[in-house]
């Protein structure tokens, strides 16, 4: 069967989908984690603090003595105990909400007091089971940019790999970027190509390994005329040097 003189193979689908999926996925967590560095952890510390103090409050003879909780301002933070972060606007650190003004229906039953206050300000009803620290926070910042830096990464490689061709025009052959003869393949090693594997191919060019990946470029699906086994098959047809296991790999396959 002749073989074409040139054939290129461009990025498949699948491979950006997989590309926006795991990007999706970093850049979603940290979006979460700045979240939770810049809200959710203090939101959370006003819920569990609330809920500290209707309860201490429940049991106390001068709730109107009380503050819902006792905050103070450290480094232009509203904190508690200097190390405890609450929300900027946090109202309830300086006032006595109704529901806990209630002496006698504290007194009775401070837990239903507490569903009232946090239904009203839509707090859960069951706070978390310890504060967050300034540490805390601090590490959901470091994760959130963790996430962000791996998501640019990601990006680049996607972009980059849009721009790339896996390509066979006559004697030339473009792969990972780069563009060399076939006469100056000095060994192919296909023992993780085809499908069912990896996919991937190396060639050695004057001393250095480059990749040839038919899972990314060109694909193995038939419904397409499986163009990265094209492009195989046409550079084997021209190559003449040594091959690692690609015939073991093709009993396998079959």
């Amino acid at each position: 069967m002749t073989q074409p003189t040139s054939i290129t193979c461009t990025p498949t689908r699948d491979t950006f989908v997989r590309f926006a999926i795991v990007l999706l996925a970093f850049f979603g967590f940290g979006l979460y984690f700045f979240y939770d560095g810049a809200v959710g952890y203090r939101k959370a510390n006003e819920v569990y603090f609330s809920y500290q103090a209707f309860a201490r409050m429940g049991a106390d003879a001068s709730l109107n003595t009380e503050r819902l909780i006792a905050a103070e301002q450290v480094d232009g933070e509203l904190m508690v105990d200097g190390k405890y972060p609450l929300p900027s606007q946090c109202a309830a650190a300086s006032s006595l909400p109704p529901e806990a003004a209630d002496t006698v229906a504290m007194r009775q039953s401070w837990a239903d007091c507490w569903a009232a206050y946090s239904g009203r300000m839509h707090f859960p009803i069951k706070p978390a089971e310890h504060p967050f620290d300034t540490a805390a926070i601090r590490e959901q910042w470091l994760a959130g940019s963790i996430c962000m830096l791996v998501s640019a990464v990601i990006l680049y490689l996607m972009l980059r790999t849009r721009r790339r061709v896996m390509a066979l025009d006559g004697d030339l052959v473009t792969a990972a970027g780069q563009q060399f003869l076939v006469s100056d393949i000095s060994r192919l090693d296909l023992r993780q190509w085809g499908k069912g594997f990896k996919g991937v191919a190396y060639a050695t060019v004057k001393g250095r390994r480059i990749r040839m990946d038919g899972m990314t470029y060109g694909g193995f699906d038939p419904a397409a005329g499986q163009p990265a086994e094209t492009f195989m098959q046409a550079l084997l047809s021209r190559y003449q040097g040594e091959i690692l296991e690609y015939e073991q790999k093709e009993s396998a396959a079959d």
